[in-house]
């Protein structure tokens, strides 16, 4: 929530667009004359992210774990989930605030060569100060404009869009800190975990073997095993078995589709091996969970193709 000096306002746009499931909300910040700020909600944020790209004024944020930053324009910040507290930007400072839905932040990232030095960046809070910002400030200033644009008319293409402006911001925010502030840096097992299960929310689908998912974190098959059960008690097949488990499940109170469609679309090429499958897991048939379950849409609602992932 934004406030000023002045006790609280009300919700802002972004606040309301970010609850009807918008994956960026972007405005820019115009000059004010009062104090304005950000409460970052930290774990319980339902999976935002923000980022901060200020061009003139002062800020400070002060974690709730005690840290605190003080910022000098220009400089850009970036906040994830994990992290909590509140950041203040001083009367007459302006730029672009954005709100970023944590799963759209990882989908730009992807899995290319460079996203193994991307995200890490995306579990800790990170700072491109003034002295390493100032020569992209144009390039970076043309990115979260389009990102404010795309955000706020929704055009054609905008998720695209979005992705590709996002995207830049993030090279540059990568290579504007490296030497940069860290506040916040999860450990190593705990890291290697979250981003093993942001893994499995892009690919459980494809039937990556573990050692695939290893490779992709720049870990080894031993360590991701150990890191998750330390961190969850389970181990990663485990942990992909049960997203694949949950997902079924949803589709088959959701959706009126076939079983075997329902098993194709989670990577299960044979019918009977999927059965059997859920069937391990959920202690009963596909068909049987979906008579016993209570549904959640009308049956008169049909799913089509398109429908599919």
């Amino acid at each position: 929530m934004e406030r000023t000096s002045q006790g609280a306002a009300p919700a802002t746009r972004p606040e309301r667009a970010a609850r009807a499931g918008a994956v960026v909300v972007a405005s820019r910040v115009e000059t004010a004359l009062a104090e304005r700020t950000w409460s970052i909600a930290g774990p319980g944020s339902n999976g935002t992210c923000h980022l901060f790209f200020i061009l003139h004024g002062q800020a400070r944020f002060a974690g709730r774990d005690g840290h605190e930053l003080e910022l000098s324009a220009p400089f850009m910040l970036w906040l994830p989930r994990p992290v909590e507290g509140a950041f203040r930007l001083e009367a007459g400072s302006d730029g672009v605030a954005a709100t970023i839905a944590e799963d759209f932040a990882w989908r730009v990232v992807g899995d290319s060569p460079i996203a193994a030095h991307l995200r890490p960046m995306l579990e800790r809070a990170a700072v491109a100060p003034a002295e390493r910002i100032a020569p992209q400030l144009g390039e970076i200033g043309m990115s979260l404009g389009a990102l404010v644009r795309e955000s706020r008319e929704g055009g054609p293409a905008a998720g695209a869009l979005m992705a590709l402006h996002l995207g830049i911001a993030l090279l540059h925010l990568w290579r504007a800190s490296g030497h940069g502030t860290t506040i916040v840096q999860r450990g190593s097992g705990a890291a290697t975990v979250q981003r093993f299960r942001q893994l499995v929310e892009l690919h459980y689908r494809e039937n990556l073997g573990i050692d695939e998912y290893a490779d992709r974190l720049g870990v080894t098959r031993a360590h991701l095993h150990d890191a998750c059960l330390r961190a969850t008690r389970e181990t990663p097949l485990a942990l992909i078995h049960t997203r694949r488990l949950e997902e079924a499940q949803s589709r088959l109170i959701q959706t009126d589709l076939p079983v075997e469609q329902i098993g194709y679309s989670l990577g299960f090429r044979d019918p009977s091996y999927f059965s059997r499958f859920f069937k391990r897991l959920a202690g009963m048939t596909p068909a049987a969970y979906r008579q016993r379950a209570p549904r959640t849409r009308p049956a008169s609602e049909q799913t089509s193709f398109a429908a599919w992932p």
